[in-house]
């Protein structure tokens, strides 16, 4: 040990005499000795420590915290309410976190990473078990790089929400019809606090989150662009919320497009396919396949858009027919003053995709892991529904035209449906009950639970809830419809501007007037010949008292009337006969640049004169504050 540190010392001692020799002679050095002295003193040993490198080029963390609560309180219930009137509830059962943090980095110019981490307490009264801290979206990583062919990149791992197009992999849009009264969980705070309503009135929607259009997918995304000839591709594989989720069993989606631009337009080829099997096994696999063309020309003063393709379910190994899909707009400017777009579509029962824009009504899917906890094995169809303007529902052919007139300070959107069915394929409708609809969803906190209510035929999903209701009028031997349905539906959205007392004030009224019936229909059938009819009307007002409060009001009625081809109650003999009306008001408060306090007040009101067990009355008061940084 001697000797060892006897030479340790020799050496150290060598060192610093000739780092001082150096020092002092470095004038008189040899200039060829120059580069090698200087290369010597970037070189990490020896005296020269070694200099950590940056790991890290960026890292942001951004977010929010959002404390929301309700209170209501019910003088009439539904049967599973009665004993508990009265609920107060911290939180959002719409499943969105109290505290979110957004974090991203870089660790080159062209490579990335981003993930959400989120605190939530759902104060379901389980105590500290329920105090969630976890990772939201996954830890995700992107990718980009440029080359003299294109530029390429790459997303992978955690969730991303992307889309491809309306039949392999979307959401669907609609026509930015629709009430606001009500604060989605992921609205901002505005800089200006009225700008939520002008925003609303003077492009004709709001602000979404990154979500609006997309969909959820887990894998990995590659994209390509300025590829030679003008080419860009995506391609994509891994699992959809749908599809698979966080299941183990190795269910898989995977897709792609591509993409011929010319000047403004542009052709591609999508398609969209999945593998879902029951169990690890791989024994029982069932699933689909969409291959679509997708392209936007113009010719004159008309803009044409559209997809086409084909689409078809598989079970083992036994493939299903091939069904159409096409949809096809052609939008122009009538006189220069009328944007209109004329849309006609088409979309075979065989054709089926649960990751797409358009509604299964046909067919029942196999989803994932049957013996996963918390997970339905099967995706039903949900019967024939009577849905908005916009939405694309298979089984079914029809057209629209959606078109805005402005006449000074009113601006108005307006949309027409007409379809039938292609084949008769349900004895049940669907439809909503939007007036009330984020407080019945309410009434149902945890999970999106269907067939329940006071007569079993209610199903929530994401912060609405929609009601089946059953055909009489059917063959008894197939219990279908003899003949396929019809539906119509005719929306109105006007808006209006004015000063009032020199402070702003907008004043929006959407109605919507749909039915469903056994024969094709111009217009929306008003008599008792339809199967159902469906009346909604929703008036909203917002007064900007200051530039930190604005006071907004609500007013809203439904009216559902079904005839006696659909089913009737047991006891009075008559089919549904419903009316729901709810009044609101409430503030938005800016308490900061960043901080914005958000009260609502709602009394609502339904009832079923038919069926005596389907009413309710009551009261549901809201105070929401929401901080970004």
């Amino acid at each position: 040990m001697s000797t060892y540190r006897q030479h340790l010392a020799i050496l150290l001692v060598a060192a610093a005499c000739f780092h001082s020799a150096a020092a002092q002679n470095s004038s008189v050095l040899d200039t060829a000795q120059l580069p090698y002295y200087a290369s010597l003193q970037s070189t990490p040993f020896g005296n020269f420590p070694k200099q950590a490198q940056e790991s890290l080029r960026h890292l942001e963390v951004s977010g929010y915290y959002r404390f929301v609560t309700n209170y209501r309180h019910l003088d009439i219930a539904y049967p599973h309410l009665a004993e508990t009137p009265n609920n107060i509830f911290v939180g959002d059962d719409s499943q969105i976190p109290q505290l979110s943090l957004n974090i991203n980095g870089s660790v080159s110019k062209h490579t990335s990473f981003g993930t959400d981490l989120y605190m939530w307490t759902p104060m379901t009264g389980q105590g500290e078990i329920e105090n969630v801290k976890g990772l939201n979206l996954g830890v995700s990583l992107y990718g980009s790089y440029s080359s003299d062919i294109g530029e390429f990149r790459v997303r992978t791992g955690g969730i991303n929400w992307y889309s491809l197009t309306p039949f392999t992999f979307q959401t669907n849009k609609g026509y930015d019809r629709y009430s606001i009264f009500e604060r989605n969980p992921w609205d901002p705070n505005t800089l200006l606090l009225d700008s939520r309503y002008s925003t609303f009135y003077h492009a004709g929607g709001i602000s979404q989150d990154e979500r609006w259009g997309q969909q959820a997918f887990q894998g990995i995304i590659l994209e390509g662009e300025k590829l030679p000839g003008d080419f860009s591709g995506v391609i994509m594989y891994g699992k959809t919320q749908l599809n698979g989720g966080l299941s183990p069993v190795p269910n898989n989606s995977f897709g792609g497009k591509i993409k011929k631009t010319f000047n403004d337009d542009y052709i591609s080829f999508n398609t969209f396919n999945n593998t879902s099997f029951y169990d690890s096994t791989e024994q029982e696999r069932v699933g689909f396949n969409v291959a679509t063309i997708e392209f936007k020309t113009r010719t004159g003063s008309i803009l044409w858009k559209g997809e086409t393709g084909f689409g078809r379910t598989f079970d083992q190994n036994n493939y299903n027919d091939w069904g159409g899909l096409l949809s096809i707009k052609a939008a122009t400017v009538i006189g220069n003053r009328i944007p209109a777009e004329l849309h006609f579509f088409r979309l075979s029962p065989n054709a089926v995709n649960n990751s797409a824009a358009f509604i299964n009504s046909s067919l029942n899917q196999t989803n994932y892991d049957l013996y996963s906890p918390g997970t339905q094995p099967v995706l039903p169809a949900v019967a024939s529904a009577m849905v908005n303007v916009g939405q694309l529902v298979n089984n079914r052919t029809g057209a629209e035209l959606n078109t805005q007139i402005d006449i000074g300070p009113v601006k108005t959107s307006i949309g027409y449906h007409v379809s039938a069915e292609i084949n008769s394929l349900s004895s049940s409708l669907t439809y909503s009950h939007p007036v009330n609809s984020l407080v019945l969803a309410h009434f149902w906190r945890w999970g999106f639970p269907t067939n329940v209510g006071p007569y079993q035929n209610l199903s929530k999903i994401y912060r609405s809830v929609y009601e089946t209701v059953q055909i009489t009028g059917v063959d008894t031997n197939l219990m279908l419809p003899t003949q396929p349905k019809c539906f119509n539906s005719f929306e109105v959205n006007m808006k209006y501007h004015t000063e009032l007392l020199g402070h702003t004030f907008y004043v929006f009224y959407l109605g919507q007037y749909s039915s469903a019936q056994f024969f094709l229909s111009p217009f929306t059938v008003l008599t008792e010949k339809a199967l159902m009819r469906t009346y909604y009307h929703q008036l909203e007002a917002y007064y900007s008292l200051s530039n930190n409060v604005v006071w907004c009001n609500y007013a809203g009625v439904e009216r559902i009337i079904g005839n006696y081809d659909t089913e009737v109650d047991e006891i009075t003999r008559r089919p549904k006969n419903q009316t729901g009306w709810s009044l609101a008001t409430g503030f938005d408060i800016r308490m900061s640049r960043n901080a914005g306090l958000y009260l609502r007040q709602r009394w609502m009101n339904y009832k079923d004169t038919s069926f005596q067990n389907d009413r309710y009355k009551g009261y549901e008061s809201t105070v929401e504050i929401k901080i970004f940084f």
